[in-house]
């Protein structure tokens, strides 16, 4: 009888840096470590009054609202101490009311979660005392802002809503969870990851709800996770932010940082707990993986605080033609997390059995590979 192959499929990346803060070989996972910050800014000339929500860009760049001035403010990826923002955006034009988060799409517009029920969108090349490009009503009070991994904007309120990036005015949502099986009314922050699957964080409850890849409507969350290990536990969890690998940051009111697997639930153990001295007001994680975190009025930059993993899986693969043909495609699709570093190539494996009969090495860029059965062992 002959023998189907195997045809596998795997991503490969460059795992530079390794793991840069781990914990004492003596402590549990959950003991917080200390971590020197690479850079704090702060001080009269830094301009701040109350610094909230925060964007770290993978250049170092930090865009921060302030929500008694009713300002934003962007400093140089160098700045540090009582360093003087490198431009600011705000005055009676801007239209910035009490703004309390910020958020960044590919294209450099910035989102500002604004206090009067608004997202006001400015430009890439806004400074000073302009008009935002665009206004989204959003109908309800809007506590956070972010960009989903596909580019779209989402908010949270006492919904979470997800609107295209070009959104303007009254525009409906292409995607709401609301109701009382969702519990997000009470919901302190949301942010989706890299999976598509949206996190929210409920402070004073002490718990994290997670909902599925595209829930709408009035949908019960897939999981909670409460960490209710020894110790401090989930104490009020709020800002939450997800590096390339998946996982899950979440700022504390007490002012640590606890650091969460992509597929973490219930009682889970965090996999790093990182002593930051002051409540966190905001927080955000680069693509570079340094994190920047809010509090006290001042803005406070972590290096890298988890190593580069192995890219997730690949998605979609497929074969075509019959086991016959003179040749067969495979297809994939690029795996949904990176692990933080960019992927390097595709390796295709063709088996039969435990014997390996053809292994092929390809570009980042590819997404199919023909094989050739006059190239393949007979059988």
């Amino acid at each position: 009888m002959r023998r189907a192959p195997f045809i596998g499929l795997a991503a490969s990346a460059a795992l530079a840096g390794g793991l840069l803060v781990s914990a004492p070989a003596e402590a549990a996972p959950s003991d917080p470590v200390s971590v020197r910050p690479e850079r704090t800014i702060k001080g009269a000339k830094a301009g701040a009054k109350q610094f909230e929500g925060v964007h770290l860009a993978t250049s170092g760049r930090t865009y921060v609202v302030d929500s008694r001035r009713k300002r934003v403010f962007v400093y140089g990826s160098k700045a540090r101490g009582n360093a003087r923002p490198l431009y600011r955006i705000g005055g009676s034009r801007t239209g910035l009311s009490r703004p309390t988060d910020v958020a960044r799409d590919s294209a450099g517009r910035l989102y500002v979660a604004n206090g009067n029920k608004r997202v006001l969108v400015f430009g890439k090349r806004a400074r000073g005392n302009v008009r935002p490009i665009r206004v989204i009503r959003t109908g309800m009070y809007v506590g956070s802002v972010s960009m989903t991994p596909d580019n779209r904007l989402m908010v949270k309120g006492e919904a979470i809503k997800i609107y295209r990036r070009s959104a303007s005015g009254n525009a409906k949502p292409v995607q709401q969870i609301s109701g009382d099986k969702t519990l997000v009314n009470h919901a302190w922050d949301v942010k989706m990851n890299v999976d598509g699957r949206i996190w929210a964080t409920f402070g004073e409850a002490e718990f994290i709800l997670v909902f599925a890849p595209g829930a709408n409507g009035n949908v019960a969350p897939e999981r909670r996770i409460t960490a209710d290990w020894p110790g401090a536990g989930l104490w009020e969890p709020e800002p939450l932010a997800f590096d390339r690998a998946g996982r899950a940051y979440i700022g504390l009111h007490s002012g640590q940082v606890y650091i969460l697997g992509p597929s973490a639930t219930g009682e889970a153990t965090p996999q790093l707990v990182v002593r930051n001295p002051r409540h966190v007001d905001g927080f955000s994680v680069s693509r570079t993986g340094k994190v920047a975190v809010t509090g006290d009025n001042r803005i406070t930059v972590y290096p890298r605080l988890r190593a580069v993993t192995a890219p997730w899986t690949v998605r979609g693969v497929s074969v075509s033609g019959s086991p016959t043909a003179t040749n067969r495609v495979v297809r994939w699709t690029r795996p949904l997390a990176d692990g933080g570093a960019s992927i390097t190539g595709y390796r295709v494996t063709v088996k039969q059995g435990s014997r390996t009969v053809k292994g092929v090495t390809l570009k980042a860029s590819r997404r199919s590979y023909t094989l050739k059965r006059r190239n393949l062992p007979a059988g």
